[in-house]
């Protein structure tokens, strides 16, 4: 007697199920039979060992810009180098000659002395007398003119350089200006004019006979010598002096 009747039935339905799956030799013909795909790595960063072309060209545009405005800059220094070194030797021009017109003993007969060349010698060669009181002087202003060229101090031993007046072009006249002061001269570096005028007191004019008459003293210098006037950097000094 059998007791199962569905026994087969179930059998045959598991036998049926597993027939349909695909076996293991199928399944690795399978995965033979497909197509391979090849592996593609990702690419890795790599640290840059170089600059590129674009970054060199930025820099050197960048440098070439710099470099411009600091050369520009090389000439500006040397003119205000320049500038600086005449105001300081007009400076001292002007306090050498003021300080020979307030020397109150320099000259007899009411003058004034003012050196004319490069030795410091107090002889009469090198040195100009200027009158002082109104009978003497031609005009009632006085008018010097001098040019200062670099001369080498022969009683010092090193033998430095330095400004000193050039004898050859002096002038006493005015109040035109002689044409070598006006059109410019070749050799010296400053040209200094000097102009001494009397002051009024309250009663009048000066007179000869009055020691005491304050005189203005103006002292101009001028550069470069070769230029003319009109081009010209002017540095003007005023002093008052007495006349005796």
């Amino acid at each position: 007697m059998n007791f199962f009747p569905h026994a087969k039935c179930i059998k045959a339905a598991t036998s049926n199920h597993f027939s349909s799956l695909p076996s293991s030799q199928n399944q690795i013909s399978n995965i033979k039979n497909q197509k391979s795909v090849p592996f593609r790595s990702l690419p890795l960063w790599r640290a840059s060992s170089g600059f590129s072309l674009t970054e060199v060209v930025i820099a050197m545009g960048v440098a070439a810009v710099a470099f411009t405005s600091i050369i520009a800059l090389f000439p500006l220094g040397l003119n205000m180098s320049k500038e600086s070194y005449e105001s300081t030797q007009a400076a001292l021009i002007a306090q050498t000659i003021i300080a020979d017109l307030r020397d109150m003993g320099s000259a007899s007969g009411g003058g004034k002395l003012i050196q004319i060349t490069g030795t410091n010698a107090f002889n009469a060669p090198n040195y100009t007398n200027i009158p002082m009181t109104w009978a003497q002087g031609a005009t009632a202003d006085r008018y010097v003119y001098l040019a200062y060229d670099q001369q080498v101090r022969t009683d010092s031993s090193n033998s430095p350089i330095m400004l000193r007046p050039c004898a050859f072009s002096v002038s006493l006249s005015g109040p035109a200006d002689p044409a070598w002061f006006t059109g410019g001269t070749n050799g010296p570096i400053l040209l200094v004019k000097v102009s001494i005028k009397h002051s009024f007191l309250l009663g009048g004019p000066p007179s000869a006979n009055v020691s005491a008459n304050p005189q203005r003293v103006d002292v101009t210098v001028e550069s470069p010598a070769s230029a003319p006037a009109t081009n010209r950097v002017q540095y003007i000094f005023t002093g008052i002096i007495h006349q005796t």
